[in-house]
């Protein structure tokens, strides 16, 4: 985060201040300014920090976002990171669709399952790599039928 120089209060109107337990600050740091909104216990729940790279939204805790129609992000790129795990699940399809290459990477096991798998290439090959062996288990394995 930026050096903090000077912080400006900013009042509520009388009649917030009384039932809203929290305070509004701005402070202006070397490379822009943060806008806090901090509890009566001293955390602060909700920080933007306006940079030179656009603002970060920065959350004390956790974030819920419940929406009855869709929900959409439209950006050139967009990175999610999860320090522990990432899960994505829906009550219906999962479609994951790209204009170029998609790409999975990890350093542990690759698990799918489903009712059914179908693998195809629309153009091209499709090639099974194994540094160990290759092992195919079913009912009946059918080679070019």
């Amino acid at each position: 985060m930026n050096e903090r120089l000077d912080e400006l209060p900013v009042p509520l109107p009388a009649e917030l201040s009384e039932r809203v337990p929290y305070r509004l600050t701005i402070q202006r740091t070397n490379d822009g300014a943060l806008l806090r909104i901090a509890a009566a216990d001293g955390s602060t729940p909700l920080c933007i920090e306006f940079g030179p790279a656009g603002p970060v939204l920065r959350l004390g805790t956790g974030l819920g976002i419940a929406v009855d129609g869709e929900l959409r992000f439209d950006a050139r790129n967009v990175e999610i990171r999860a320090q522990e795990s990432l899960k994505l699940e829906s009550g219906s399809t999962l479609e994951l669709a790209s204009g170029a290459d998609i790409v999975i990477d990890g350093t542990g096991d690759l698990t799918a399952s489903a009712r059914e798998h179908r693998l195809s290439a629309r153009l091209g090959d499709v090639r099974v790599e194994a540094n160990d062996d290759v092992r195919l288990t079913g009912e009946r394995i059918r080679l070019n039928c």
